[in-house]
């Protein structure tokens, strides 16, 4: 390098002042330094920049150009330096979040509402990804935190439960169940349910399995489908009922029909947030009390 940022700046304030005793005031520099940075300027660019008489001060076309570029490059140099700072401070930065489509609807949308207010200047990624691969992605540093169904044990990573919903019929629209406040395992043993694939529902599958299995009975399975709104369409349009964890905020009556499951054991689903205990940063840290605010709602009994 030639130069340094010091060259840069005394050219932009001579450059602005055409004067060398105000520019050197505007720097917090003496006169003769900013004098000599000038020379030393063009004396490794080989090239006038500034016209200097007893009279006047004045730019060369050279110089004039030189004056523009340098104003934007301490500019970036100021921007960069304000940015790696806010980084450092945890005011700035990118969280990775991944989720799936139990905490996807409302649980997540909500703490990510309230910590962006809060934090504008932090961004949040948000990926849909399955339990399983979302302990993996954590492990690997592919994202910061993420929502998980159900505890989850490792010696590198640390969980809280942040929601808990009983387990819920979801019936179609003036569906013979409907007429009751609360139905049973026994009831919907016969019922054709519309379930997640084993694939993208892996966890919730088994629950309900094991709800079943604990009533003596096993789901009678019609249809799958990957995703929530696939499953919701088919309640809709009369295929079946599904079992869901709690009622999707956009989910309401008379469209679908939402009953609570009664069971010998009190059968609910928990949702828990992961994060690598190594990888505790300072935006990682604001987001964990935001959940822990959040969540108090949905643990609640």
């Amino acid at each position: 390098m030639k130069y340094d940022l010091k060259h840069l700046a005394a050219l932009v304030a001579v450059g602005d002042e055409l004067n060398f005793h105000r520019a050197a005031e505007k720097l917090g520099m003496a006169q003769p330094a900013v004098s000599r940075m000038i020379r030393e300027l063009e004396q490794r660019l080989g090239i006038k920049l500034i016209e200097r008489t007893t009279r006047r001060v004045s730019l060369t076309e050279s110089g004039s150009y030189l004056r523009e570029e340098a104003r934007a490059i301490l500019t970036r140099v100021e921007l960069s330096e304000r940015t790696a700072k806010s980084f450092a401070s945890g005011t700035k930065a990118i969280l990775r979040l991944a989720y799936m489509n139990l905490a996807g609807h409302a649980l997540v949308p909500d703490i990510v509402s309230g910590f962006r207010r809060d934090n504008p200047d932090i961004r949040c990624e948000m990926t849909y990804l399955t339990s399983p691969l979302q302990r993996d992605a954590v492990l690997k540093n592919e994202i910061d935190v993420g929502f998980i169904v159900g505890p989850f044990q490792s010696a590198e990573i640390d969980s809280k439960p942040v929601a808990r919903h009983p387990l819920v019929a979801l019936l179609p629209a003036e569906h013979p169940l409907g007429g009751k406040e609360v139905v049973t395992v026994r009831d919907l043993a016969d019922e054709p349910l519309v379930l997640g694939t084993t694939e993208e529902w892996p966890t919730l599958r088994q629950i309900i399995v094991n709800v079943f299995q604990s009533d003596g009975k096993m789901p009678t399975i019609a249809q799958e489908a990957s995703s929530l709104t696939g499953i919701l369409g088919l309640v809709t349009a009369g295929v079946g009922p599904t079992i869901f964890c709690g009622v999707p905020r956009f989910c309401s009556e008379p469209t679908i029909l939402a009953r609570r499951i009664a069971t010998e054991q009190h059968a609910y689903v928990e949702t828990h947030m992961i994060w690598k205990k190594n990888r505790l940063s300072i935006p990682l840290k604001r987001f964990i009390r935001k959940a822990d605010e959040v969540s108090a709602a949905y643990l609640a009994d």
